[in-house]
């Protein structure tokens, strides 16, 4: 399984590197399965890669209303692939968990859908206006932070500096701001990082809770 444009670290493969890992699955006898929830929000478009389910009958897509789509509530998604024995058999196991999505929330998606111009119009347009006003955040904060520019989804993970405990910097900030930052160690990655999200509309209200909270007395651990 591999996940591109990639949450935390907004990282998207090469062509090259992508291509070779479509070409590994194929030799292995195993499926590969793409998933691609902020596909469309990449920052420079010629960094898209081919739809998995266009890459091979071994490669499969999976997608959401939630990311790119900016509709979450809808708890609406999909796999896509050209083998028809595997979509058979994960429609079998589904009758027995879910069996069917909300009507309301399958016809709501496909309007979301038949617009999805507009609707990933606004989210580009969102995630690209705040992902300026990090580059300048995160320029002013050099001291504190170490930040890998993301090409593409919502989401990056900075390396906070080695003396700020990513935990307990979070659990702090939470408490004192209502700012919400992921750890890094959720991620079972041992780095010092924190992921932090830029597709709302009240990012610049969120890093002002942060500056709040970075010019705090620091107690030692």
């Amino acid at each position: 399984m591999i996940n591109a444009p990639h949450n935390p670290t907004g990282m998207v493969p090469d062509r090259g590197t992508y291509d070779a890992l479509v070409a590994i699955a194929a030799e292995a006898g195993a499926h590969l399965l793409v998933d691609e929830v902020y596909r469309y929000l990449e920052f420079d478009e010629g960094d898209r890669l081919p739809a998995g389910v266009d890459a091979g009958s071994h490669v499969i897509s999976l997608g959401v209303m939630s990311k790119s789509f900016a509709m979450a509530g809808l708890r609406i998604g999909w796999l896509a692939s050209r083998d028809r024995d595997l979509l058979t058999r994960v429609a079998a196991f589904k009758d027995y968990t879910t069996i069917c999505a909300s009507a309301p929330a399958e016809i709501l998606s496909l309007i979301g859908l038949r617009a999805r111009n507009t609707v990933l119009a606004r989210s580009r347009e969102l995630v690209t206006r705040n992902l300026a006003i990090l580059d300048d955040f995160f320029a002013r904060r050099g001291d504190t932070f170490t930040w890998v520019r993301p090409r593409g989804g919502s989401i990056g993970f900075p390396r906070l500096r080695a003396d700020l405990d990513a935990d307990r910097f979070c659990a702090e900030l939470v408490e004192a701001e209502g700012v919400l930052l992921l750890p890094g160690s959720r991620f079972a990655h041992p780095g010092n990082h924190v992921r932090i999200g830029f597709g709302r509309a009240d990012l610049p209200q969120a890093l002002a809770g942060l500056e709040r909270h970075l010019a705090r007395p620091r107690v030692p651990a």
